[in-house]
């Protein structure tokens, strides 16, 4: 074998799965060719052998009786250096320097090890994974001793979608697949549709373990089988389209060049060298990327710790919070699976019921789950508001992964559909989406999903709509929470901290306090609130009929709307039956202003597409006119006017728009120029908010304690808040503790608990 340079993230990959012994054998070998010296064993157990250091020997440096070298892959890397010491001195050795090399990363290193050094009176230098990452290609010997120890760590990469990026579950008992498809569409660009590009992708995946040099090849009857037996609901898109793709991934003039080998003689297939060459690189990257995803989550938890949490305990949230955001992006999927199957939905999937699962399936109950799950969330929340591009690109692949799996085995069709739409659609932006869109105005920009949702949809040529329904109900939802703010929290706003904004109903006002109470944004953080709403439209017009206008624009400008009077509508919607849908729909609104509003709009869908006389003939999917919102209250009522148009829905979910939008090949460009889009965040939410009398009833204490003097007041706010703290913990300490069997669906419906969760 030739001495080939080794990639890093195969040395970071195989630290993280390595063995104590196999890691053992490597420090030996890769740090003795680093610093030219040679490290001999102490001796037996009395001596202070393997079992006497725990099962990591501890060596001595030939001829320098007082310094010493251990390599362990113990996360507690504190506790075990002390262990080490004083076991060194029990067994009468003076140990003045002490080389520990670990296959974790330290953060901090040089003051761990001054720190170290001087609690234990002994020279401590850490060698981490960092260290053997970097000097990996340092020469020869390093070379070989990662290829004679670690190398077998990263051999599970040369299976297709081998990459952990999602995790096994009760609902995904097979994820490989879904890896290796999110991976193929993800690099594909140009012209290919995508039901072409998820077709091609599905083969390479099926044509997996062949070899032409052991004799190991697969015809197009073997290729279909595999993939209709994997995922039974895709052989109606396949098979079509089976030899046709086989044979153009088999020939030199495909755009990536050639993909399969195709033994004509005897008609049959094969991947050859270069694409399994390239489907292990994909997984390097994926798992890398998984790994770098989780020490940033360590680092998060690190900074912000609770203070009974241990260093080796924090190490254990950031895996909890990465099994939390894959639970999540699982939820998601659930829900929109039901969605696609026009089944009774339940709540928005949300990260508390996500990490309560996790801690539950870690055995961390108690104080100790409690404490966990506080950092854990506080982590999440600030991946979704204040993200790191690592952190863009995984959540990304969740996104992107769990679309394809839900959809695949739900409505494979689909794809069909979505690969030539979307210079074609016709959307009215649902006043959800265009709240959310302005709650957004203080978030990172890369961290704006809602404003780049609309923004990727504009950009790839679909045409977004303001009604004047719309317009009307985002300018009351400003105006109530300009109500609630004045009521509740303006004679108390310089006591309001996280926790309390975190449960404010009205998203515009914590939008406000997130941002008024957010350091990094220096002086751009609204000095007011006045100001903060001033950022849409003259707050001293707020609530005249000026204001309206102001708010268009707004809009308009901000989003690439072009705006319908309701006028307009009114003209092409039968009354009768406008009249008929809002005095159903006027028991599940607060006024029969907002069910007209709601009637308007589902009506006046159908009425665009006779008028633009669009036809679907893949699903009832298939039309180009849509009400892009994630609103779901109306669909129970409205049954009946669905059925009435041989089931074609009206309602389109943003995030299942974008997912399929940003899948296919032909929105390379787009996301390129977007950066990292994952959608399904539309589909989430990071908590519930406690009932909206308890929280009040608090509110009302910190309001009394305002006018009293500033010691009796800073403690009667001080309780009011750890009220609110304690009744979060109530409430999730409960949840936390019961015993259900599957806290993600019951039959083939979502089940959500509607309790306020304890974050």
């Amino acid at each position: 074998m030739a001495d080939e340079p080794i990639h890093p993230d195969l040395v970071k990959i195989a630290l993280d799965r390595v063995t104590g012994w196999q890691f053992e054998g490597f420090a030996n070998s890769f740090y003795a060719s680093l610093v030219g010296v040679r490290f001999v064993p102490l001796g037996g157990n009395k001596d202070g052998g393997a079992d006497a250091f725990d099962g990591d020997p501890v060596k001595q440096e030939e001829g320098r009786p007082t310094i010493f070298f251990q390599a362990s892959i113990e996360a507690d890397y504190r506790s075990k250096l002390r262990r080490t010491v004083k076991r060194l001195r029990e067994f009468g050795r003076d140990p003045r320097e002490l080389t520990y090399l670990t296959s974790r990363t330290v953060k901090y290193i040089d003051a761990e090890e001054r720190e170290l050094s001087r609690e234990l009176d002994v020279t401590i230098r850490i060698r981490d994974a960092a260290y053997a990452i970097s000097h990996i290609n340092d020469g020869s010997a390093t070379r070989a001793a990662y290829r004679h120890y670690l190398q077998s760590a990263t051999d599970f990469l040369k299976s297709v979608g081998a990459s952990s990026i999602i995790g096994p579950s009760r609902h995904v008992s097979s994820p490989a697949v879904y890896v290796f498809l999110e991976q193929e569409l993800a690099r594909r660009r140009g012209d290919t549709s995508l039901v072409d590009a998820v077709t091609d992708s599905l083969i390479l995946w099926a044509l997996e373990g062949t070899d032409p040099d052991a004799g190991l090849f697969m015809s197009q009857s073997d290729i279909l089988e595999r993939i209709s037996r994997e995922i039974p609901a895709t052989r109606q898109v396949v098979e079509p389209r089976l030899e046709r793709r086989l044979q153009l991934l088999a020939s030199r003039n495909h755009p990536d060049g050639r993909q399969v080998r195709w033994h004509k003689k005897d008609d049959l297939y094969v991947l050859p060298y270069e694409t399994r060459r390239r489907i292990e690189d994909e997984n390097r990257a994926d798992e890398s990327l998984r790994l770098d995803v989780l020490n940033s989550l360590y680092s998060r938890i690190a900074a912000h710790s609770h203070p009974s949490l241990s260093e080796v305990e924090n190490r254990v949230a950031a895996e909890v919070a990465l099994r939390s955001l894959q639970r999540t992006f699982e939820q998601e999927g659930l829900e929109f699976s039901s969605f696609l199957l026009d089944e009774a939905q339940g709540d928005l999937a949300t990260v508390t019921d996500s990490i309560r699962t996790t801690l539950t399936e870690r055995n961390l109950t108690g104080q100790k789950g409690l404490a966990v799950g506080e950092v854990v969330f506080q982590a999440i929340r600030s991946v979704f508001y204040e993200s790191a591009e690592i952190e863009r690109a995984y959540l990304g692949k969740l996104s992107r992964t769990y679309t394809l799996l839900f959809t695949l085995n739900t409505e494979p069709k689909l794809i069909e559909f979505f690969q030539d739409v979307t210079g074609h659609l016709n959307l009215y932006v649902g006043t959800d989406l265009l709240v959310r869109a302005l709650s957004e105005r203080y978030v990172p920009e890369p961290d704006q999903m809602t404003r780049r949702t609309l923004l990727m949809a504009s950009r790839l040529g679909a045409r977004l709509v303001l009604s004047d329904a719309v317009l009307e109900e985002v300018l009351g939802n400003l105006r109530a929470a300009d109500h609630e703010f004045r009521n509740w929290f303006e004679s108390i706003e310089a006591h309001v901290d996280d926790h309390t904004a975190r449960n404010a109903d009205k998203i515009m006002i914590r939008a406000y306090f997130y941002a008024k109470l957010n350091p990094n944004l220096g002086i751009m953080r609204p000095t007011s609130w006045p100001a903060f709403v001033s950022q849409f439209c003259r707050f001293e017009d707020l609530h005249r009929s000026s204001a309206v206008d102001n708010l268009r624009r707004y809009l308009q400008v901000t989003f690439g709307l072009e705006h319908e009077s309701d006028d307009d509508l009114e003209t092409i919607v039968n009354h009768n039956q406008l009249n008929e849908l809002t005095t159903n729909l006027a028991e599940s609104k607060a006024t029969e202003r907002l069910a007209r509003n709601d009637a308007l709009m589902a009506l006046a869908v159908y009425a665009r597409r006779r008028q633009r006389r669009e036809d679907s003939s893949v699903s009832e999917f298939g039309y180009e006119t849509w009400w892009l919102t994630s609103e779901s209250t109306i669909l129970r009522h409205t049954k009946e006017l669905v059925r009435s148009h041989r089931g074609a829905r009206y309602m389109m979910r943003p995030d299942f728009l974008l997912n399929f939008l940003t899948l296919a090949p032909n929105s390379f460009e787009a996301r390129q120029t977007l950066g990292h889009v994952f959608p399904s965040l539309l589909g989430i939410r990071l908590s519930r908010r406690m009932k909206e009398s308890t929280y009040h009833g608090i509110l009302s204490k910190v309001k009394e304690a305002a006018s009293f003097e500033d010691a009796r007041r800073a403690a009667a706010i001080a309780d009011a808040t750890n009220r609110l703290k304690g009744d979060f913990w109530k409430q999730y300490r409960v949840q936390l503790q019961e015993d259900r069997p599957d806290p993600l669906r019951n039959g083939s419906s979502l089940v959500m608990s509607t309790e306020s969760s304890g974050f």
